[in-house]
């Protein structure tokens, strides 16, 4: 690259050359948008912190970024400073809020300041979230300029040479300036074989026209469409194979002539894993068989086609006595052998899944005869009858049927609703009986209307109750909260667990007063023990999705907390991907409400669902659960273990917690030890416990306390 440039400059002299005034529209944007008072960029020049832009004034004391300098080469976050004000009226507070800049390595190279007026409102978390937006495409802007400005006569290195991610500076003209050397890694061109030559040697052919037509455009003064975004894009490296890259653009003026400048880097290893977790989320990890998202995607397909079908609901009868006996691990042993035999004794063209728990569906397709269906289920119901073997114990279970048809016109909800109303009727028939559809099993519905009723004289009864299941730190085993679960007490069937209600109650819109009752009455013994005996206590509640859509959420809580004198840490919400998906826009604003109170939120069920990668992106999530079919289970692999390392670290890196669900050994509870997970929640410490009987496990370290088992 060309320059007259006085090659004896320091880094600011050289930096202010090439970019003063970009820099001085980005601090003026910052302003504009964080509403402050003052804006300064500085770089580190030596050991002075020197200003490169600024905009607005503020008439601030006693928090200068250069008295910070020690603080900033420590922190990791915002630096948040009262500052003394002069010549303004007394109650005009104003706070500096400083972020450090640093480059890949994690070398400081200079520092983003805001002054803004008390008057304005807190500095919260959306302040900050903004704040290190900012300051990132403010610290790629010192790395493209230290790339684009002549090397220092003393040799050094620029920043640019240090970055792990390719750095490309080029001309409008599409000719190549500058290439660091993680561009010759990423692209496997060296600088000496780069530089002069045309971007088009990493551009894939297809794509050049495209890549030359925007280039003109902006070079032109038309309006930029990549610059200030990141992009995902096709790449080519020198052998001629493609990569998938994350770019970022920026442009800028160097003597009257436009530069462009890109950070790259290689994404193709995270979009394989995000393809398969993806395809992990249609695949039931227990059994191998496709999963519920998958049978509506097939189920939605064929019925979209017209095709005939005859679907057979499938559910387990004494399974619940299996788990109840045996424990959750035999249970699931003997999951993964029902489906084994479900796939002898099916054949090519019918369609096996698991629905949910223990209820399967068989498709039959091209095939709408209640005859061959009930055939077939007379079959599956004599291969699931014979004995199954689990750690030396006999185990003998049955199943029940509902079959229904389709001959071209119904929709997915109304075949499975009415193979569901069949499933019923064989169910209260006893065990082991297949049932066809007809149309006068609707009359469920009526009886559903009674179920419903039952509900809300539980609720006017004061019937429902909240029980405790410990959570731990995995590191020494101490208890470190509890997740509340419903329990609704019956006064003929004793303790109903949740599968008994609660799909009914999250539909009812008595989910609304008694999601409400559950938070109050959390918060009321969470306060409790923390005064006593559980010091540090937290507390982990689950949502209903009507609560997000009726009411006041975060009023509510917010009167919960105060009601009981209950910091807002002390509380987690804990959220499914479902609740999300039925939710609008509306969701994300109440969980951001939450957050910026101090709310943690959790992310229920983690690995199981569709869009938990892009959810992490978009939600102020603080904790996510891997789901137990990852952790415990007859056919946990390698593959699980890599999946749940893979979690974790992913986690670790956006400062998420970890917590694993069904650790039900000590097996279980070392190795997501060994992974890095930090909590752990299952049967090896305890099952759901009533309040009393929890507080008994104060008696094991008091203070200090362990989870018992």
């Amino acid at each position: 690259m060309e320059s007259q440039l006085d090659m004896t400059l320091g880094p600011f002299e050289r930096l202010m050359t090439f970019t003063g005034h970009q820099f001085s529209r980005s601090s003026s944007y910052a302003r504009k948008v964080l509403g402050a008072s003052l804006v300064e960029i500085h770089i580190l020049d030596g050991d002075r912190l020197r200003p490169i832009a600024t905009a607005g004034r503020a008439t601030g004391q006693g928090g200068s970024a250069q008295a910070l300098l020690p603080a900033l080469r420590k922190a990791r976050d915002v630096l948040i400073r009262p500052l003394e004000t002069t010549g303004r009226r007394p109650g005009s507070a104003m706070t500096g809020a400083y972020l450090p800049l640093r480059q890949a390595d994690g070398t400081l190279i200079g520092c983003y300041s805001v002054v803004l007026s008390a008057r304005r409102g807190p500095f919260g978390a959306a302040e900050r979230r903004t704040m290190r937006e900012l300051a990132e495409l403010c610290a790629m802007q010192i790395e493209l300029a230290q790339m684009a400005a002549p090397a220092p006569s003393d040799g050094s290195e620029g920043i640019a040479s240090a970055s792990p991610d390719g750095i490309v500076v080029a001309d409008a003209h599409n000719t190549i300036l500058a290439w660091n050397a993680g561009a010759e890694r990423l692209f496997g061109y060296t600088a000496r074989e780069a530089i002069g030559r045309s971007l088009d040697i990493i551009v894939p052919p297809d794509a050049r026209s495209a890549h030359r037509n925007g280039l003109a455009r902006v070079a032109g003064d038309g309006a930029p469409h990549l610059i200030g975004r990141s992009v995902d894009l096709p790449a080519m490296r020198k052998d001629g194979a493609e990569i998938l890259i994350e770019l970022s653009l920026s442009q800028w003026l160097e003597g009257g002539q436009r530069r462009f400048g890109a950070i790259m880097r290689d994404i193709s290893e995270r979009q394989r894993m995000e393809e398969r977790l993806r395809s992990a989320a249609m695949v039931d990890h227990l059994t191998g068989l496709p999963n519920r998202a998958s049978l509506d995607r097939r189920l939605a397909e064929l019925l979209e086609a017209k095709r005939h079908l005859t679907l057979l609901l499938i559910d387990l009868d004494g399974f619940k006595e299996v788990n109840d006996t045996l424990g959750h691990l035999a249970g699931d042993m003997v999951l993964a052998e029902v489906a084994r035999r479900l796939r002898a004794h099916t054949r090519p063209g019918h369609f096996l899944a698991r629905m949910s728990g223990d209820e399967f569906v068989v498709l039959m397709e091209d095939v709408a005869n209640p005859m061959e269906g009930e055939w077939l289920g007379e079959t599956l119901i004599d291969a699931i009858e014979e004995a199954i073997t689990v750690d030396d114990a006999m185990v003998s279970i049955s199943a029940s049927i509902g079959i229904a048809c389709a001959g071209g016109d119904e929709t997915p909800e109304a075949l499975i609703g009415d193979a569901d109303l069949a499933l019923y009727k064989a169910k209260r028939g006893g065990r082991g009986r297949t049932q066809l559809f007809t149309p006068d099993l609707r009359l469920r519905v009526v009886e559903k209307g009674l179920a419903r009723a039952e509900l809300a004289t539980a609720w006017e009864n004061k019937q429902f109750e909240l029980y405790y299941q410990p959570q731990v730190t995995l590191r020494d085993g101490k208890l470190c909260g509890a997740e509340a679960l419903l329990r609704w007490v019956h006064p003929v069937r004793g303790v109903l667990p949740p599968s008994a209600f609660l799909p009914l109650l999250e539909t009812d819109a008595l989910a609304i007063p008694v999601g409400g009752w559950i938070i109050d009455e959390a918060c009321r013994q969470t306060a409790e023990w923390r005064a006593s005996v559980f010091p540090g206590f937290r507390v982990a509640v689950n949502l209903f999705s009507l609560q997000f859509k009726s009411g006041d959420l975060v009023g509510e809580i917010e009167r919960a907390l105060k009601r009981h004198g209950l910091p807002p840490d002390a509380l987690e919400l804990e959220i499914t991907e479902n609740t999300i998906l039925s939710s609008d826009e509306r969701i994300l604003k109440q969980l951001t409400r939450l957050r910026d109170l101090g709310v943690g939120l959790a992310f229920d069920d983690f690995g199981t669902g569709f869009a938990s990668l892009s959810m992490l992106r978009h939600y102020p999530v603080t904790k996510i659960k891997i789901d137990r079919s990852f952790v415990s289970g007859a056919d946990v692999c390698d593959k699980d273990r890599s999946i749940t390392q893979a979690l974790v670290h992913m986690a670790h890196g956006l400062d998420i917690e970890v917590i694993a669900e069904g650790i039900e050994t000590m097996e279980h509870h070392a190795l997501m030890r060994a992974q890095g997970c930090g909590m752990g929640q299952g049967y090896l410490y305890s099952r759901p416990v009533s309040a009393r009987t929890f507080r008994a496990l104060s008696c094991y370290g008091g203070g200090e306390q362990r989870a018992a088992g």
